[in-house]
C-alpha cells in the first residue's frame, strides 16, 4: 500500500532534530556576533587612539612637561578639532557597537619615559562586576591618586582589581598598572 504524509512518529521526530539544531547553533550564533559587535569596539578604539595621538603629537611638549600627570581628553573633544568623524550627525559622539551607547570614556595621553614619545588610552572607571577584555584599560583611584590599569586576561570573576587567577600553578594578575616607565 502507499503512504500519503507522514506518520505522527516521523513528523515528532523531525522537530525533536530541528529542536536540538536550534538549541546546539543559537549559542554558538550568539558567540560569534558577540565576538563580531567586540572586533567592531575594538576597531572603535583604535580609531579614536589614533586620533587622540595625533592630537597629543600637538601637544606633546605640554604633556611632556606636566610631570607625571596625563591630559585628559573626550570622544567629543576629538570631534569638536577635527580629528573624528560623529557617529550621528547632530552631536559629538561615537557609539558602542555593543551596546549602541556613546562611548564616554576619558581619553588619557600621557607622556611615556620609556618610549621618549607620547601613548594614549581610552579609559573608563574600574566597576568591580563588569567585564574587561585583554587591552581594555581603566582608572582606578586606590587613595593615592589616580591610576591607569591594562587589562591582561578577561576579567569577569567580580573580585577587584588588584585580584589574580592561577593557571598551570602559577598566579597571574587580571589588571597591571600603566605608569611613566612601563607604558
Amino acid at each position: 500500500t502507499m503512504k500519503n504524509g507522514f506518520t505522527l512518529v516521523e513528523l515528532l521526530a523531525v522537530m525533536i532534530i530541528m529542536g536540538l539544531l536550534l538549541v546546539i547553533t543559537v549559542p554558538a550564533y550568539t558567540e560569534v556576533y558577540s565576538g563580531i559587535r567586540r572586533n567592531n569596539l575594538t576597531g572603535k578604539l583604535n580609531e579614536i587612539d589614533s586620533a587622540a595621538y595625533k592630537y597629543g603629537e600637538k601637544i606633546k611638549d605640554e604633556v611632556k612637561n606636566a610631570g607625571s600627570s596625563c591630559e585628559n581628553i573626550t570622544v567629543a573633544t576629538l570631534i569638536e578639532k577635527g580629528y573624528l568623524m560623529s557617529d550621528i550627525e547632530s552631536e559629538p559622539v561615537i557609539l558602542n557597537p555593543t551596546t549602541n551607547e556613546p562611548l564616554d570614556g576619558v581619553i588619557k595621553i600621557c607622556y611615556c619615559l620609556n618610549q621618549y614619545d607620547i601613548k594614549t588610552y581610552y579609559t573608563k572607571p574600574f566597576i568591580i562586576n563588569n567585564i574587561y577584555y585583554p587591552g581594555d584599560f581603566v582608572t582606578y583611584n586606590d587613595g593615592n591618586g589616580e591610576k591607569i590599569y591594562e587589562c591582561l586576561r578577561k576579567y569577569d570573576k567580580g573580585t577587584g582589581i588588584h585580584s589574580t587567577v592561577t593557571e598551570h600553578n602559577k598566579q597571574y594578575n587580571y589588571f597591571r598598572e600603566v605608569t611613566q616607565d612601563n607604558c
